[in-house]
């Protein structure tokens, strides 16, 4: 009677079967510990009255616990959403902050002018044209990446418009400019144009004294320089070094430009540019062009650009620190007036400003 009433109390309250099953047993083991014999008539009774009760309560019992598990549930996939959404609104957000971040900020107001956009120039390095640019660059203090291309494949150009396929090249941001000259003027209007121009507002006169020992630079000085990397054997070999040192090549093509490129030089040198130019000793006209230009294009000045220096000091200088680690660049300080000029723009152009932290 006392397992039959605990039993039946418990299921009447709604209870789950799992609990009125606990009851059942806990009430048969406290029956037992009593001593306590049921008959097998109750038995009988008690299964047929538990199973009556039960079924109805079961019955109830599974269509709640169904209702409440879907309103749970509905709960659930809710808040998986919402929490979904605030997640990606906040991944969001955390993107843009990041890819700010991430955008190179103009480290000069040179830079600055250029929309702070990330500069890479191609070049051979010791190319005269790209030590023109590199020097226009360290001047304004912006930074640039430096990509070596291979002078026998060219490999590093294939994204190249038009095929164009000689250096320096420059890309800021995604924009192609050619041309060492061209890549100076260009850089240099947009300088101007945001007023950040180191010369301040430019006469016609000095406008038109920088592109005549710019172009000078161009035709004659660099065409009197190249013979001299050349012009022996061994320094045509030495020029080649830097390709062993920059650079992503493998051996093969380290040593395939090294010495495929010194011999080709070596002979353009002295059977082309020597008798295209009128050069006899290439030394002796070495040594007369950079006097010309200390004397005419500097003067008493402290530059060609007066206080600063402008595209023609850039481009000179730029060439001559090409071949700095060469004795061409020995016998040129010794020989000429050139090296107070030089030091003054070694001073002003400073330390290169490319980013793998190699020096010019």
């Amino acid at each position: 009677g006392t397992m039959q009433r605990r039993v039946l109390t418990t299921m009447r309250h709604g209870a789950a079967p799992g609990a009125a099953s606990r009851a059942f047993a806990n009430a048969s083991r406290a029956s037992t510990s009593q001593c306590v014999t049921t008959p097998s008539s109750s038995m009988s009774a008690l299964a047929r009255d538990g199973a009556a009760s039960r079924a109805p309560t079961m019955a109830s019992h599974a269509q709640a616990s169904s209702s409440s598990s879907f309103s749970r549930g509905a709960v659930a996939m809710a808040a998986i959403a919402v929490g979904g959404f605030a997640c990606s609104a906040v991944a969001l957000a955390e993107a843009k902050v990041a890819a700010a971040d991430s955008k190179p900020k103009p480290t000069s107001a040179a830079h600055a002018a250029l929309g702070g956009a990330k500069v890479t120039l191609y070049q051979y390095d010791v190319c005269p044209f790209c030590n023109k640019v590199k020097a226009f660059l360290d001047y304004h203090d912006v930074p640039y990446d430096v990509v070596e291309v291979n002078p026998l494949t060219k490999g590093e150009l294939k994204f190249s418009k038009d095929g164009y396929s000689k250096v320096p090249i420059v890309l800021v941001g995604d924009e192609q400019l050619n041309d060492s000259t061209s890549i100076m003027r260009e850089l240099t209007a947009r300088i101007d144009a945001n007023g950040t121009s180191w010369s301040g507002k430019k006469s016609k006169a000095y406008v038109e004294e920088e592109r005549k020992w710019l172009a000078w630079v161009d035709k004659r000085f660099v065409h009197v320089l190249t013979p001299n990397i050349y012009r022996t054997w061994a320094e045509a070999v030495k020029s080649f070094d830097y390709i062993t040192q920059r650079g992503n090549f493998g051996f093969f093509e380290r040593e395939s430009a090294r010495w495929v490129g010194a011999a080709s030089m070596y002979v353009i040198a002295h059977r082309v540019l020597k008798k295209r130019h009128g050069i006899e000793d290439e030394r002796v006209d070495l040594y007369f062009e950079v006097n010309k230009f200390i004397s005419e294009g500097v003067g008493a000045k402290k530059f060609c650009g007066g206080n600063a220096p402008n595209n023609a000091d850039l481009a000179m200088f730029g060439v001559l620190r090409a071949v700095k680690t060469f004795e061409t660049f020995k016998d040129v300080m010794d020989n000429t007036t050139c090296s107070p000029w030089y030091e003054r723009m070694s001073e002003v152009v400073g330390q290169a400003t490319r980013t793998d932290g190699v020096r010019n």
